[in-house]
């Protein structure tokens, strides 16, 4: 020991001799000695203190660490006092108080956080899982139920209410227990009030009434289940409103009550239920229009509208307000069809009949049926083929009918009818190669053959129909030759000439079916006999006519008769005629009126000049005559206005409008009206030229 104390002694009267010279060197009354002195002694307690702090604390290490740097004193050439001093005074980082300071703030923080988190970890049903409850204490019971309640489950509530209610009444706890078990029943009840909002009623219920009779949060269950009856009848009612107004197709009705939904207090009904109903609503309009659609096809008459109505009415669901009326339509549209393929097989129409089978669509039911139609159209198509083949091929697909088929009577009258058309297409095709010649006699001879089918076979009407168009041919190359040699006739282009073709061609027959073409050609040439015939008549009574010898050329142009060619051009110039020997009356009779110098006379002669049409020769003499006499009217109204102003109002009113004197009649109307009538605020007007030169013609006479 008294080895290793020894370096130690060493280093510390080292350090001592250091900080005895720094005080002396730092120290301001180092000369005297006074504060020099109190200052390293200050120093060298400080150390010395310091250095037995950590000798007595046994530190093993300082200690060894103490010895080494004593040794390295010894071992190595010692420095000056300075530098010791120096390094004496840089302490290693991990022997400061600092250092330790954090380490133990970190480390007790460390193990304080970890022991939180396994406590916080730990599951709460474990240790209550392990409790045994007859002997448990209320504490426990409560921090229990307290762990159920945690979960807020209507089953771990429950679980939680049921484990505390074991307790007494009057237990120290009761407050506190009465007060957890009151916030788990009103936090089943708002458990039950979310499946309520979300649309489950009864859960919604049958949670309320999983509430404990002695709990205090049950004098509110019935109450609460009441209102949440109410208010779901009354959402459920007004949804009714909805389908009831669908069913009808009211669709407005329907969306009133459907928006009354949304006043309602519970989310389910107000939203998502009130989204479905517009959802129906808006599938509902589009069902209807697609069964309007269809309905109106039904009545359209052609078979593709028809199938295509039935395929309407068949995609509306059974689950949609419209389901009733689409049932109707497909009952109409079935009845439709049934007629349709009657009609078909009833007219021989096999095609169609075949066509049609393929689209019907499953849902009318009529599987069977359709097979025997598709044997009966197949059947009448080989029939159809006119062939004997075919008809042999007809007769043994039919067989294939069952005698239960609805069909079988009428495919055994086929049967019966095709075997007799087999001898009837014999000769029809016989009959047809003996035509192919095109000649007269060819057709005679198929004539003879065809007609050799009986009355009664169902061939005979083809067989009669064919000899008819055979004798058409017949006559058509019989008459050729005769409308050719009239053409012929009628080159020269004269009377002569036409007449002998109008002869040549009348000997075609009525019932020829050239008869048309020969009737018109002998119209054309009989056309142009009455123009020849006619022509000078009519250029006569045109002459007449621009000598304005109107009656004589009337006459002369009444000479063509209705109906000829030049009739219609001789009716037209007879109407002007006319139109003129009237024009001349009427302007005759103007003027004789207007001659008699009143205003009845002048008025009755520009009325009747008037209806003179303007296409006349003595239309010109119109207007200078109406305005003439008009103006006569006017002067006989202002001098009949001397004797009286009511009089002279009177004449100069049946001045006609649109005539000459008509605006100066009516202005004059107008002051003589002022006169009889004067007026205090209006001014006395000057008189006018007329009247200063009627009171000239008055003092003159």
């Amino acid at each position: 020991m008294a080895s290793k104390q020894k370096p130690n002694d060493f280093n510390y009267e080292s350090r001592k001799n250091s900080s005895s010279r720094s005080s002396q060197r730092h120290s301001p009354l180092n000369a005297d000695g006074n504060y020099g002195e109190v200052n390293s002694f200050a120093r060298r307690e400080q150390y010395s203190t310091s250095e037995r702090r950590n000798v007595g604390s046994g530190s093993h290490g300082n200690t060894l660490q103490v010895t080494s740097s004593s040794r390295s004193t010894e071992s190595q050439p010692q420095p000056s006092n300075r530098m010791t001093t120096k390094s004496s005074r840089k302490n290693r980082w991990w022997q400061t108080w600092q250092f330790w300071g954090i380490l133990l703030v970190l480390c007790s923080g460390g193990i304080g956080y970890g022991a939180t988190s396994m406590l916080l970890r730990l599951p709460k049903t474990q240790s209550c899982s392990k409790v045994f409850w007859p002997v448990a204490s209320a504490s426990v019971r409560l921090y229990c139920a307290q762990s159920l309640a945690e979960d807020k489950t209507v089953g771990s509530l429950l679980e939680a209410i049921a484990l505390v209610e074991e307790l007494p009444v009057d237990h120290p706890l009761r407050n506190e227990i009465n007060r957890n078990v009151e916030k788990w029943a009103n936090a089943i009840l708002a458990i039950g009030e979310t499946k309520f909002q979300e649309g489950n009623l009864e859960a919604a219920v049958a949670i309320a009434r999983q509430i404990p009779e002695n709990v205090e949060a049950r004098s509110v269950v019935e109450s609460q289940i009441e209102s949440w009856n109410q208010i779901w009848a009354e959402a459920d009612n007004n949804y009714t409103k909805v389908e009831d107004n669908l069913r009808q197709a009211q669709w407005g009705d329907a969306f009133s009550w459907a928006v009354r939904l949304t006043d309602s207090k519970n989310d389910y009904w107000a939203t998502t239920k009130y989204s479905e109903t517009i959802d129906k609503i808006n599938l509902a309009q589009e069902e209807s229009l697609t069964l309007d659609k269809a309905a109106n096809q039904l009545s359209g008459g052609d078979l593709d509208s028809l199938l295509d109505a039935i395929a309407k009415a068949k995609d509306i669901p059974e689950n949609s307000y419209r389901y009733e009326n689409a049932q109707d339509i497909l009952a109409q549209g079935k009845e439709q069809l049934l007629a349709r393929i009657d009609s078909f097989i009833e007219q021989r129409k096999w095609s169609q009949l075949q066509r049609v089978t393929y689209r019907i669509p499953a849902i009318l039911e009529l599987e069977e049926q359709v097979k025997d139609w598709q044997i009966l159209a197949n059947a009448g198509s080989s029939a159809s083929l006119d062939t004997v083949l075919g008809l042999e091929d007809a007769i043994a697909e039919i067989a294939e009918l069952e005698p239960t088929s609805p069909l079988y009577s009428k495919a055994q009258q086929l049967s019966e009818r095709w075997t007799m058309e087999i001898d009837d297409v014999r000769r029809i095709s016989k009959a047809k190669e003996l035509a192919r010649p095109a000649n007269i006699r060819a057709y005679n001879a198929a004539i003879v053959e065809i007609n050799q089918i009986p009355a009664n076979n169902p061939r005979y009407r083809e067989a009669q129909q064919k000899a008819a168009e055979w004798g058409k041919e017949i006559q058509i190359i019989e008459d050729r030759p005769i409308i050719r040699k009239a053409e012929e006739l009628a080159l020269p282009g004269d009377t002569m000439a036409w007449r002998r073709a109008i002869s040549e061609i009348s000997l075609v027959s009525s019932s020829s079916p050239l008869y048309s073409e020969a009737n018109k050609k002998a119209r054309a040439w009989q056309a142009n006999i009455e123009r020849e015939e006619d022509r000078p008549i009519l250029e006569q009574a045109i002459s007449l006519g621009n000598q304005r010898d109107y009656q004589q050329a009337i006459a002369v142009a009444r000479k063509i008769s209705q109906g000829r060619a030049l009739s219609s051009q001789a009716q037209k110039k007879i109407a002007l005629w006319r139109d003129e020997v009237q024009a001349k009356e009427f302007l005759e009779e103007a003027n004789y009126l207007a001659n008699q110098n009143d205003s009845d006379s002048l008025v009755k002669a520009i009325r009747i000049i008037r209806q003179i049409p303007s296409s006349t020769d003595v239309y010109y003499e119109v207007v200078p005559n109406v305005n003439s006499w008009s103006q006569q009217i006017l002067v006989l109204a202002e001098r009949a206005s001397y004797r009286s102003l009511e009089d002279g109002i009177a004449i100069a009113k049946k001045v006609p409008s649109g005539t000459g004197a008509y605006p100066a009649a009516q202005a004059q109307i107008e002051r003589w009206q002022n006169r009889l009538n004067p007026s205090p605020s209006i001014e006395k007007r000057e008189k006018s030229n007329s009247d200063i030169q009627l009171e000239k013609d008055r003092k003159e006479n």
